[in-house]
């Protein structure tokens, strides 16, 4: 990714273009920043839409995979695919406040189940994990049947994930334990 080929997308002028940014990595890490605040936004009115903690995970869920399908190269920059690295930090910042919005979720997800939350952020990583994957696999064309077909994988793996999180409580009285 060059400058060159960045104002030549927007339709910017090389000089016009650093007259808002000092460079590339300045201008990349606020493309990142925004993505961020745009992903955090897509979850935020998912989770309001949810009638119940479950549909609300749901469809933070389809949101994620949303936000990745309409935005692929943003999405590609945010998680520092194709090689892209910046020579300042990461925003972790934002990133954090994503998975506070999920972990939330998933923490009324599991008390309206009455289900422990105990390795709650496990949980999320997993979930996390799980979506960021699917995506990624997509983005490569190595899923077939594309987006549908992530987004129904995706929403299997959480109805998965909801009943052996249920079933470990049944059957061990507690919360499941790590392994391995």
């Amino acid at each position: 990714m060059t400058m060159r080929k960045i104002t030549d997308r927007i339709e910017y002028s090389h000089p016009a273009i650093y007259a808002h940014f000092a460079n590339k990595d300045v201008l990349l890490l606020e493309l990142v920043h925004e993505g961020f605040r745009l992903l955090e936004a897509d979850l935020k009115l998912a989770r309001a839409q949810g009638h119940d903690p479950v549909e609300a995970m749901r469809l933070i869920a389809r949101s994620y995979l949303g936000f990745a399908w309409r935005y692929p190269e943003l999405y590609r920059l945010m998680y520092g695919l194709d090689g892209v690295t910046f020579s300042i930090s990461e925003p972790e910042k934002e990133g954090l406040q994503i998975e506070n919005v999920v972990a939330q979720t998933v923490k009324d997800m599991l008390e309206s189940r009455h289900l422990s939350i105990e390795h709650l952020a496990d949980q999320v990583n997993i979930i996390w994990g799980t979506a960021h994957g699917l995506v990624t696999l997509t983005m490569a064309d190595h899923i077939s049947g594309g987006q549908a077909q992530a987004t129904r994988l995706l929403e299997r793996a959480l109805q998965d994930m909801l009943l052996t999180w249920e079933y470990e409580v049944n059957v061990t009285g507690s919360a499941p334990l790590p392994s391995i």
